[in-house]
């Protein structure tokens, strides 16, 4: 139907095609918290707006530039590098950039895990050794005196260095096959004292693997700090608020079209992570990559996302006050929370 004479023409709105803040339906129909909340915010102004998706942020905010676009909402967090082309609305979600890993739970990451660790106690592990054949050759020493008698007791004896080492490690371990026992003072002395200390040396080994076995998967999930992200390998979508935290960081990045190709490159093993704002990661890895990708854990730069308007928009101050009445509402934040969780 035609509008009336002296009626504003629809506003257009582009929707930034990222889950669960904007997008397509299989009916075609536009969903996301983002879209339920702009429904809202012009229901209460009267405004008439046309939906456009668009999946790339640069063209969101080339077309708010050339006021191709009146509003641009979706998963658009406010950073310095976007205010200086666009302007923004009060805010709409809390958000921040946040980075996503690999879950690591087969047995092949547990092997590396577990060497990972090894070689990080390597100094422990080599004093360890020394000790075994320092005590070896000193239970031989002592015995050595048993080896040349001709009584059963003899064949039970310590009677060669090498039986002195296979004796320690027999005895660190616990083992106790009693094959080989020391027969002198001295022996059994050294016995002692090597029993007492091998308790400490396996509890401390042990703690220290279990220890450096623990921080690796934690580490391996866990983000909260740019050091988090140092050597691995990262992928973020091109102009996207995880990509301005990278460029700005001086982080080396792969660049992705959309969210789902970064993760499942993530998967499938070519990356260690992906760096985004944190609700689409948390709806993404709960949803889609279940069973592959760990949820986010920690904020690295938090922030707020809001509808992105031209410069000088006149319906920013409009915008603002509609906002601040819809997003306060008990409702909307039950509509919210079937987004998000509570």
């Amino acid at each position: 139907m035609a509008a009336e004479p002296g009626t504003p023409p629809p506003l257009h709105v582009a929707v930034y095609d990222v889950e669960p803040y904007g997008g397509r339906d299989r009916d075609g129909l536009f969903t996301g918290a983002s879209v339920d909340l702009w429904r809202r915010v012009a229901e209460d102004r009267h405004w008439r707006y046309e939906l456009t998706l668009v999946s790339r942020m640069d063209d969101v905010l080339s077309g708010l530039e050339r006021h191709t676009y009146d509003v641009g909402i979706g998963a658009i967090t406010i950073t310095p590098e976007r205010l200086a082309r666009v302007d923004f609305s009060y805010p709409t979600h809390r958000s921040g950039a946040a980075a996503v890993f690999a879950k690591r739970t087969d047995a092949a990451s547990a092997f590396y895990d577990y060497g990972a660790a090894a070689g990080e106690v390597g100094l422990l592990i080599v004093a360890i050794l020394v000790l075994l054949a320092v005590i070896g050759v000193l239970m031989w020493w002592f015995e050595r005196s048993r080896a040349k008698d001709s009584t059963s007791e003899a064949a039970s004896a310590v009677t060669s260095w090498h039986e002195g080492v296979y004796w320690a490690v027999v005895t660190m371990t616990t083992v106790g096959y009693g094959d080989k026992t020391p027969k002198t003072h001295l022996g059994r002395g050294l016995a002692v004292v090597w029993m007492v200390g091998s308790l400490v040396l396996v509890s401390l080994l042990t703690t220290n693997l279990i220890a450096r076995i623990t921080v690796s998967r934690v580490e391996g999930m866990v983000a909260n700090r740019t050091s988090d992200l140092t050597g691995k390998r990262l992928g973020a979508v091109s102009a996207s608020s995880g990509a301005e935290y990278l460029d700005g960081q001086h982080l080396a990045y792969q660049r992705f079209e959309n969210l789902p190709d970064a993760l499942n490159a993530v998967a499938s093993g070519k990356l260690d992570g992906v760096v985004n704002s944190i609700g689409a990661l948390q709806y993404l890895a709960r949803t889609r990559f279940t069973d592959a990708i760990a949820p986010p854990h920690g904020v690295l730069a938090p922030a707020y996302m809001a509808f992105a308007l031209p410069m000088d928009s006149v319906l920013k101050r409009p915008l603002d006050r509609a906002l601040t009445i819809v997003s306060a509402s008990p409702e909307w934040r039950s509509v919210e929370d079937t987004y998000f969780g509570p």
